[in-house]
């Protein structure tokens, strides 16, 4: 993946380009290649993590080289916590809850770097975001008019990378699949339905009433405070509805995918 990234870079140089890496790794079959094996101290998931480092440092020096860094956004990040269920070869939430699967903070919540010389200042920011904001986000920092013709689940987080402005995003919704699974306005998140794990055997839990947490001095989520704030829990509900009400759901694209001849 970092070679074809490489090339692709090295031959559309001279004109503005696009690159989505997601590399496989670090994922179960876990591989390393011969150079990184056994680099670290934390095993095969560790050589991995190496490698993986490694491969993002050709890629930063392959823009310095060109000429290219000071023009180009770098955004890195994961689409999920750690696969809980292959122990040393999944990798660790550390504090937070459960792992990959989940909708606790530990299967959800993702360190995310923005890193552009010149444009975004190095800091340290704790707020909200999603994957779904990169989309909105990137076509701001490319100076991209969106179309106007649809709704777009998305934020421009450009006045927080570059200016450290509050997260325009309030609100977050935790879906798995088709079902709503928990909301987070702000501080609180409230799960109204939870599974530990991810296998195909799991067991869903639905909560009523909901479990609420105050994710940002609780993010390991061991504190239900529900009973201690029913107006919070209120207004979430409300906030519920009136997402659910409006939204229009889309066909599920991963079973098309799989029942397909």
């Amino acid at each position: 993946y970092t070679h074809e990234a490489v090339e692709f870079i090295t031959e559309n140089k001279a004109h503005p380009w696009f690159v989505y890496l997601a590399h496989t790794m670090v994922h179960i079959p876990l591989f390393a290649s011969a150079t990184f094996e056994g680099s670290s101290r934390a095993g095969r998931y560790g050589d991995v993590v190496e490698e993986i480092d490694s491969s993002i440092g050709i890629l930063l020096r392959t823009l310095q080289e060109m000429q290219l860094m000071d023009n180009t956004c770098v955004i890195f990040t994961s689409d999920n916590g750690p696969w809980l269920q292959f122990k040393q070869h999944g990798g660790s939430a550390g504090l937070l809850r459960e792992g990959k699967g989940t909708t606790w903070e530990g299967g959800m919540r993702e360190p995310t770097i923005f890193y552009w010389p010149g444009k975004i200042k190095p800091a340290v920011i704790s707020d909200i975001g999603s994957t779904l904001d990169l989309f909105v986000t990137i076509a701001a920092l490319a100076g991209t008019e969106l179309p106007q013709d649809r709704i777009m689940d998305s934020y421009d987080l450009s006045p927080t990378l570059l200016n450290q402005a509050p997260s325009p995003r309030r609100e977050m919704f935790y879906y798995r699949g088709q079902q709503l699974y928990a909301i987070r306005r702000d501080a609180y998140k409230m799960h109204l339905i939870t599974e530990n794990e991810y296998k195909a055997d799991n067991q869903r839990t639905i909560h009523q009433p909901p479990l609420l947490y105050n994710v940002d001095v609780d993010p390991g989520e061991h504190y239900d405070i529900s009973s201690h704030h029913p107006e919070i829990i209120a207004e979430l509900k409300t906030i519920v509805h009136e997402h659910t009400k409006s939204l229009i759901k889309g066909k599920d694209q991963l079973v098309k995918r799989i029942t397909s001849p």
